[in-house]
């Protein structure tokens, strides 16, 4: 099991908890609990203590990471709302940073004017352009604090002002956009050069190259997610 892939010890134990735990119990807390007290470490390959999953995961964080990042330097440490999109973002930013994933977030949002844009955002790309300070990126610590929106750009994957009905399409630092005749929304990635379809609609076989999930914030609305893990190319 990837301990990165959880941001906190209530996610991991979440990895435990099943569909029907949830309708059995109606209670995400006094789930994991049950998780914890039945179980520890007599099964589900064992079950880790918080305080073993801080420590393993720590070391995996330290093992994975570029030379002189650690988790500390993480803008998801400064996370202080349960937003559940915001808190999508941080369990994420480690995968991105040492390139098990490539994401892509779709989000409407309102701009200055009142009226909607929308766009299709590299993830990774904005949180490392905020990592290296450019002159245009978002300030990423002020969006896990709640000082800050991320906002869809001109410049994103795909951007469209709604109110002047104008679309813009763009490559990023890991996705290049494809024109595929009615696949408007085909993406490649760069690394490992999979065709990705980011319509959150189509059942191509493309779309099965990326994992969709999509989750409700009362700073973002409604937000897709789109997971690609990225093949090694030997």
């Amino acid at each position: 099991m990837n301990l990165l892939a959880y941001n906190t010890y209530e996610d991991y134990l979440d990895a435990f908890i099943t569909t029907n735990d949830i309708r059995y119990m109606r209670n995400w807390p006094i789930s994991r609990r049950f998780v914890q007290n039945a179980c520890g470490h007599s099964c589900m390959a064992g079950l880790l203590m918080r305080e073993e999953f801080d420590e393993k995961r720590r070391l995996a964080a330290e093992a994975a990471a570029p030379r002189g990042m650690h988790d500390s330097d993480l803008f998801g440490v400064y996370l202080t709302s349960r937003d559940r999109v915001l808190h999508q973002f941080a369990k994420r930013e480690m995968m991105l940073i040492t390139k098990k994933i490539s994401t892509i977030v779709f989000l409407i949002m309102r701009a200055k004017s009142g009226l909607e844009v929308s766009g299709f955002i590299d993830l990774e790309q904005s949180l490392r352009e905020s990592r290296m300070k450019k002159s245009h990126c978002f300030d990423w610590r002020a969006i896990f604090e709640g000082k800050a929106k991320l906002m869809p750009r001109r410049r994103d994957i795909s951007y469209r002002d709604w109110y002047k009905n104008a679309v813009s399409n763009n490559g990023s630092d890991n996705f290049s956009p494809v024109e595929e005749g009615a696949h408007s929304l085909l993406v490649k990635h760069r690394g490992d050069h999979k065709f990705i379809c980011i319509n959150a609609g189509c059942e191509c076989p493309n779309s099965q190259n990326a994992r969709r999930s999509m989750y409700n914030s009362r700073i973002y609305g409604q937000v897709i997610f789109f997971d690609h893990y990225i093949r090694r190319i030997n």
